[in-house]
């Protein structure tokens, strides 16, 4: 079987947007879907900088389902907003930002193959060979993995793992109804019940989206219940849940992302702000920069170097990223509120309205 230009592993955001722009620098790609159809099914809190969804070249437009201007931070009794007079976050439909990603990249020449689940990889020469569930073969002379932070691709090529501590649980539950004010998202900020990360409420058109994440996976029921205690939530009384799902984050990038022609993209990579856990943003330059990358060496015969290339220009802002994340898992529980209470008292909230960005923290 002649081998693809270019096979993915897996048809969520990160992997139907290097689909796209692989087939739009005229590689032949082939995308290979474990379920029936794109997407990740809602399992994502679906919250996005505006500056940056739209970086990306997307018809986003349908999948937005409110625009937000600022956010309410929460320690104890004390709260500090961030504001902005005009939007600067979308909370959107997950799902169907995933499926006008993969639409674009099958109208741009890519393949889909759904219900194809790739159990293992192997060397296959100078390419790969992708061995299906279906028992069918896909081979390929370059191979993107972007399945998921428990990647097949990374496990068969033995690429390094992302240790346990650098990963959260996270939990959360769409209500239909509620009494959450429109145009703020609200962050709770607690190191005993949410150890290693916060917990969240983001309004829609209607309803509201109540979350939280931790590294302490056996207290996570006992954190969700708490939350929803929470005065904060409480106040806003949701009601009529839709859905709810428990994901898994990381919050590190491998050490290495490339083996020769095998790269890994989005999640499987570990490109996540470790700040909020987001991934599409970033992870969807990584996938540019890797289809970049894959177009150039094929076309030219030159190494493939999308390793030094995604570290060069995303790589300072997930570092940046991460010291925030590990200088607040470093504080004491007693001490966040005083934290916040100072940020807010020497105008630390009103610099971050007016300079703060959610995706780039260092000049790009």
């Amino acid at each position: 079987m002649k081998p693809h230009d270019a096979v993915v592993v897996g048809g969520s955001f990160c992997g139907s947007y290097c689909a796209r722009e692989l087939a739009r620098r005229g590689v032949e790609t082939t995308v290979l879907e474990e379920h029936n159809q794109p997407g990740k099914f809602h399992k994502c809190s679906g919250l996005f900088s505006k500056t940056g969804l739209e970086s990306l070249g997307l018809k986003h437009e349908p999948c937005v389902l409110n625009e937000i201007r600022g956010a309410r931070f929460h320690a104890g009794r004390i709260e500090a907003t961030v504001a902005r007079s005009s939007t600067v976050a979308l909370a959107c439909d997950r799902q169907k930002l995933d499926e006008i990603t993969a639409s674009e990249a099958m109208t741009a020449g890519a393949r889909f193959k759904f219900n194809s689940h790739a159990e293992s990889v192997k060397k296959n020469g100078v390419g790969f060979k992708v061995a299906l569930a279906n028992g069918r073969t896909e081979n390929s002379r370059v191979l993107v993995g972007a399945d998921g932070c428990n990647s097949t691709v990374a496990r068969s090529l033995e690429f390094p793992i992302i240790p346990a501590r650098d990963f959260v649980l996270a939990w959360e539950a769409e209500f239909e109804r509620c009494n959450a004010e429109k145009e703020f998202v609200h962050v709770i900020l607690d190191v005993d019940e949410y150890g290693g990360f916060f917990a969240w409420a983001i309004p829609l058109d209607e309803g509201v989206r109540i979350g939280m994440a931790t590294r302490n996976f056996k207290r996570l029921n006992a954190a969700k219940e708490s939350l929803l205690r929470n005065p904060v939530v409480a106040a806003m009384q949701p009601s009529r849940k839709k859905r709810e799902f428990n994901h898994l984050i990381p919050l590190a990038c491998r050490t290495r992302t490339q083996n020769e022609n095998c790269l890994l993209v989005g999640d499987a990579a570990g490109q996540v702000k470790a700040t909020t856990g987001g991934g599409i943003v970033l992870g969807g330059k990584c996938a540019a920069i890797a289809a970049r990358e894959i177009a150039e060496s094929l076309q030219q015969g030159t190494p493939l170097a999308y390793e030094n290339a995604w570290r060069a220009e995303v790589g300072g802002t997930l570092a940046a990223h991460a010291l925030l994340r590990k200088a607040y898992n470093a504080l004491p529980a007693e001490t966040v509120p005083a934290m916040l209470a100072m940020a807010k008292t020497f105008g630390a909230t009103t610099l971050a309205s007016a300079f703060g960005d959610m995706d780039y923290l260092v000049k790009r």
